[in-house]
């Protein structure tokens, strides 16, 4: 996945799964554990019964079986107890109740980031957290979605570098500083402020930077959604941008209601 969004090895792998809208392997073999432990005390065959009934005792003296291996994996779950329980009792695991005991194990991964601010804590995992990953449910109860992006038909160019924002794969001053050294503050514009994708996005007066925000907007548009928590502008002279872009849109509405009421009135005057 990380060849297919063309970022660094370093990418936080949590990080990566999330963006495609994908769990971890470990979720999919557990999973897939657990349904061949009850299809296996479903089955008709006597001797497939009694051989596991034989693996289930040998793991309470030897670690290496495979009951034991499957047993040590439920530690972590909330319903760990009942899940060992019922397993060594030879009777089924809720699905139900074990998948989605194993999916708030692997969502704790955010526990963490959703407590913490990108620019008190420079985690990657945070930052996307907080700033980028979608909160939307994706199907068959995946918890998280693909963004947008990835089913918009963009040049390869333009996919890998939105990728790459998204994903703190960049050559930002907040990123390139830990392996070139040097200072994080934005060298484009006279704000002072971290180089980061909220100054990039909404504070920099850069003039490229202006121009690529304008013309990817609608890329940019899914991004930091929740605008109350983002700290105001260090000057009251720069608006930032989600506000230049909105008066933009309401002079656009304002034009073309004006343009179709003056045709309006020309057809009454007709």
């Amino acid at each position: 996945m990380k060849r297919i969004l063309e970022v660094k090895n370093s990418t936080t792998n949590w990080v990566v799964l999330r963006e495609c809208g994908q769990e971890p392997l470990q979720f999919f073999w557990f999973r897939a554990s657990i349904r061949f432990l009850n299809s296996m005390l479903n089955s008709n065959s006597k001797t497939l019964r009694c051989l596991l009934k034989a693996d289930l005792h040998l793991a309470s003296f030897d670690s290496s079986c495979w009951s034991a291996q499957v047993s040590n994996a439920f530690n972590g779950l909330q319903g760990s107890a009942m899940f060992k329980q019922k397993m060594l009792r030879a009777t089924q695991v809720p699905m139900q109740e074990f998948i989605c005991d194993l999916r708030f194990r692997h969502l704790k991964v955010w526990g963490e980031a959703h407590f913490s601010c990108p620019r008190a804590i420079n985690k990657k995992a945070v930052t996307y957290h907080k700033w980028c990953g979608s909160s939307e449910s994706g199907p068959r109860g995946s918890p998280f979605s693909m963004p947008s992006y990835l089913y918009k038909d963009l040049d390869k160019h333009v996919l890998r570098n939105f990728s790459r924002f998204r994903l703190r794969a960049h050559h930002l001053r907040v990123e390139s500083c830990n392996w070139h050294g040097g200072s994080s503050i934005c060298d484009q514009c006279e704000c002072g402020e971290v180089q980061d994708e909220k100054h990039v996005l909404f504070f920099c007066k850069c003039a490229e930077m202006c121009e690529m925000r304008m013309r990817y907007r609608d890329l940019f548009e899914g991004m930091f959604k929740t605008l109350h928590e983002f700290a105001p502008p260090l000057s009251s002279e720069f608006i930032p941008f989600w506000l230049v872009n909105t008066v933009s849109l309401i002079l656009r509405s304002m034009h073309s209601w004006k343009k179709n009421h003056t045709d309006s009135s020309s057809l009454c005057q007709i």
